[in-house]
């Protein structure tokens, strides 16, 4: 199964999984600022930097943008505190700096300072172990399950949403034409994206 697949997979069987919140959100949308002179108002530039690193190893560019291309750390800097309570954003920050701290551990060195090789690894035993302790306790309460799929769910509705990957990896038409409910996949190309 080639990587994009799996993502795909994932976000599709994760969107039954989304808070009310993170829906709302997604819905709604965030302008997300594209300016050279970002700076994060949320987080830290450590912290959005690990994001980033972190998504871009989720989602590298490839035929398709990657993570970085679509600006995910801005767009969880930006959507986090407007549909979050500042309760909630705080064990979110503490949850990302655990696994901040994790990374550091089981890479031996700062997660940005690791390889791209050794990045991809340790992503992949976490995505493993994320979702066999999900698998294992399927009534898992939500606050309970590993960060690291909230944040990865944070990070593919960031990807998803942006402008970037709209018009380049769905099919974009910003003037919708007439309602077709029941078109053959084939005749439609791919998946169409509204921003």
């Amino acid at each position: 199964m080639e990587r994009r697949d799996a993502i795909r997979y994932t976000a599709f069987f994760m969107g039954a999984t989304l808070s009310a919140s993170a829906i709302t959100s997604i819905l709604e949308g965030c302008k997300v600022d594209t300016s050279e002179t970002w700076m994060p108002t949320h987080f830290s530039s450590g912290e959005t930097d690990f994001i980033s690193e972190l998504g871009e190893t989720i989602l590298p560019k490839t035929k398709t943008p990657g993570a970085k291309d679509a600006m995910v750390e801005r767009f969880i800097d930006t959507c986090r505190p407007l549909r979050f309570t500042a309760e909630v954003n705080d064990k979110f920050k503490k949850n990302l700096h655990t696994l901040m701290e994790q990374a550091k551990t089981d890479l031996g060195k700062d997660f940005m300072k690791a390889t791209p090789e050794a990045r991809l690894e340790w992503v992949n035993t976490l995505e493993k172990t994320s979702f066999e302790a999900v698998k294992a306790q399927p009534d898992m309460p939500e606050e309970e399950k590993p960060f690291y799929l909230e944040l990865k769910m944070n990070i593919l509705g960031g990807y998803f949403l942006s402008e970037i990957v709209a018009k380049e990896y769905f099919a974009f038409d910003p003037v919708p034409g007439r309602y077709d409910p029941c078109i053959p996949y084939e005749e439609v190309g791919k998946a169409w994206a509204i921003i």
